[in-house]
């Protein structure tokens, strides 16, 4: 069970599209506002509210766009917080926590894409290329293919059970075999 939830996640990842960009909009909007909201109480440069937007980002967004998120989030918190760029290079703690910043968003972000790429990996290694897989989850049968979008619903485990036998009797016999094109 646990299989076939994580392979479709991993098949339905990363988003794109207007969903891609609402999750980058939050990962810097969100953080941006809770540090806004402790500003009277945290000062100088923190930017540890970003750092699990931007490990959200490298989870559910191509890498490229989670490097938009890290890199936002430092222009964000410089021109908001500090001021003019100019201004915001001249305090102390900002180019040293901005590169330290980075640096962690670029090991997660890496971290990230590294492990997509294992999982798909994983998923094309059949030795001949390709082929149907077959998960039953809850009493329900879903099928993959290698290398292709998420998992397809099939249908209740006996309703399937019986098309299968249905279909292998007859599978020598192609005359018996309905043709349907929808």
């Amino acid at each position: 069970m646990f299989r076939s939830v994580a392979l479709r996640w991993a098949n339905a990842l990363p988003l794109s599209g207007p969903l891609a960009v609402m999750v980058a909009i939050a990962a810097i909007a969100v953080p941006t506002a809770v540090r806004a909201a402790v500003t009277g109480v945290v000062t100088g440069c923190e930017f540890t509210p970003y750092l699990p937007f931007v490990l959200a980002s490298a989870i559910l967004l191509r890498w490229s766009q989670a490097v938009v998120v890290a890199l936002g989030s430092v222009a964000i918190l410089g021109g908001l917080f500090f001021g003019p760029q100019s201004t915001a290079l001249s305090v102390p703690c900002f180019a040293s926590s901005a590169t330290m910043f980075l640096g962690a968003s670029a090991m997660m972000i890496g971290v990230a894409e590294l492990f997509r790429r294992w999982i798909s990996a994983l998923q094309n290694r059949e030795p001949n290329g390709g082929g149907i897989i077959f998960s039953l989850e809850d009493g329900e049968v879903w099928a993959s293919w290698n290398g292709s979008g998420a998992p397809v619903r099939l249908g209740s485990k006996k309703n399937v059970s019986e098309k299968m036998k249905s279909f292998l009797a007859h599978a020598d016999d192609p005359s018996h075999l309905k043709r349907r094109f929808w």
